[in-house]
């Protein structure tokens, strides 16, 4: 059993310790539960023409966003709380106990089994912990207005430029050394096309929704019928008649038989040997990693200026707030000690 530190500001310091290791672990947590994966975003890059495009016919645009992006959703709270350990690091600034912080990254680290990207997210996460430390003391120092919030802000925001640096190497090393990730993204892409192709073709069936589907049969039994009636001028309308219904009954008969998930296995096969033998889908291949990897990297920057720091302003708002209240209160029983004397 651990004996309890016999000096208050030692013992302080285990609690600020075991309160950010939790938010460090809970944060790895969410990202676990998001299944968000290197694997799962390049698909999604792949597919986004086609959610997009497809998604809307069937659910609204609220639940197609919902569908996609669910994940990231997810993926985004758990990084907001990592920003809520490195806003709690700039506001109370621990001693020695900092270098501990390792602990927790690694134990982490059993849930996502140490990959590539496990290890370059935690890198970062740590020296971006012990990075904010003296950044929040420095804008402690220099900072005039907004005070309590921008140190925060302020801080957490540079120190994340650094877990993004270790984020974006980690990503671009994953996708160099595993080429899954390549043939991953070219069969999402085949995937996604003959979809899109196939949903296309699949609105001139008459059984399709699309009003062309209509007129062009129409269209196809009156050039049918024009040939009949001049190899054939002497029959009468009344037979011309027949011979028009039952044309327009083959026509549809014939487009019903159509099986749209057999031509949807033919298109993805000739769709997918294209992109194979295409120099410019080849070259696209080259630049795929570095592509990927400055996607990551742009979209954390924009949720960085949009979620992340504002909240780690908030929550440093919250605690210097808090602070100051603590502090308040102890003078006014040290004042009340000194008046009743």
């Amino acid at each position: 059993m651990v004996d309890k530190p016999k000096n208050p500001k030692e013992f302080g310091e285990l609690l600020e310790f075991l309160f950010v290791s939790i938010l460090f672990f809970g944060g790895f947590c969410v990202l676990y539960i998001s299944k968000v994966t290197l694997t799962s975003l390049t698909i999604l890059q792949a597919k986004f023409l086609e959610i997009f495009a497809l998604g809307v016919l069937e659910n609204s645009i609220f639940e197609v966003i919902m569908n996609t992006f669910s994940g990231i959703f997810i993926a985004l709270l758990g990084f907001t709380i990592f920003c809520l350990g490195l806003s709690f690091l700039a506001v109370k600034k621990p001693g020695k106990m900092k270098y501990f912080l390792v602990a927790p990254i690694i134990c982490s680290g059993i849930l996502f089994n140490f990959s590539t990207m496990f290890l370059f997210l935690a890198i970062g996460l740590f020296l971006a912990s012990l990075y904010v430390i003296p950044l929040g003391e420095t804008y402690q120092q220099e900072l005039k207005k907004w005070k309590k919030f921008r140190i925060g802000s302020n801080a957490v925001s540079h120190a994340l430029l650094v877990m993004f640096i270790f984020i974006f190497i980690g990503s671009l090393v994953s996708f160099y050394t595993d080429d899954s990730y390549s043939q991953n993204y070219m069969t999402a892409t085949a995937e996604s096309l003959s979809n899109i192709v196939g949903g296309e073709i699949s609105n001139f069936a008459p059984g399709g929704d699309s009003k062309l589907s209509e007129s062009m049969i129409n269209k196809t039994v009156e050039d049918q019928m024009q040939k009949i009636r001049d190899e054939y001028p002497d029959l009468t309308e009344e037979q011309y008649s027949q011979i028009e219904v039952e044309l327009r009954d083959n026509i549809i008969e014939k487009a019903n038989s159509f099986e749209a998930s057999d031509m949807g296995f033919n298109i993805t096969e000739t769709v997918f040997n294209e992109i194979e033998n295409s120099p410019l889908v080849k070259s696209l291949l080259i630049w795929f990693p570095i592509m990927m990897s400055i996607t990551i990297w742009v979209s954390l920057e924009f949720f960085k200026n949009l979620l992340f720091a504002p909240v780690a302003g908030i929550f440093s708002y919250i605690l210097f707030s808090i602070s100051e209240i603590k502090l308040s209160k102890k003078q006014e029983i040290e004042t009340l000690k000194k008046s009743s004397q």
